[in-house]
């Protein structure tokens, strides 16, 4: 019987594909963190399929950017499409305003399942996509569904980065924006 590796090294061959590659292959925990590795990937790119289409190898991809993600402190939740965009930006891949958006709209959809937040509205943006912005807007009550929507900001300058804005009412007329 093949001895099992400690719990930490476990919990993080589930979100690392360096860690998972020093599991024994074949053993109980690598099956389970590559389980793990193939439903993340699912997580970022089934909600970003045009871009996905465009871009080279998904998998190295995806891997090089969890490796990235650890190793800055980057948090997965409902911001890990924003963190992917900051990472395909720091490796040079062309990116369009359209794959700005996709992101973007990405993002905002997996923010509504985020407990994190009592606001009812959060708005997106990036110096490719302003004056545009993504809205996210929940429904006024469990049962109404979430809208994400593309809105113009007249007047809204192209910063550097990713910045977003948090309403919790949903009424966008000032927006305080922040950065990532």
């Amino acid at each position: 019987m093949t001895a099992r590796a400690p719990q930490s090294s476990r919990l993080n061959a589930c979100i690392s594909p360096t860690a998972r590659d020093v599991l024994t292959p074949g053993s109980r925990d690598r099956l389970i963190a590559q389980e793990s590795l193939r439903i993340r990937w699912h997580q970022l790119f089934d909600r970003i399929p045009q871009l996905a289409e465009r871009l080279p190898d998904t998998t190295d991809l995806y891997e090089a950017f969890l490796e990235w993600a650890l190793a800055a402190g980057r948090r997965l939740d409902w911001r890990m499409h924003l963190h992917f965009l900051e990472f395909l930006d720091a490796e040079g891949i062309a990116l369009q305003p359209q794959d700005h958006i996709e992101l973007l709209a990405a993002s905002a959809a997996r923010w509504f399942a985020s407990p994190d937040h009592r606001q009812r509205g959060m708005a997106l943006t990036t110096a490719a996509t302003a004056p545009r912005v993504v809205v996210a807007l929940k429904g006024q009550s469990p049962l109404e569904r979430g809208r994400v929507k593309l809105a113009a900001v007249p007047g809204l300058e192209p910063e550097p980065g990713i910045r977003w804005s948090l309403s919790r009412s949903g009424d966008f007329a000032t927006l305080a924006w922040s950065p990532l």
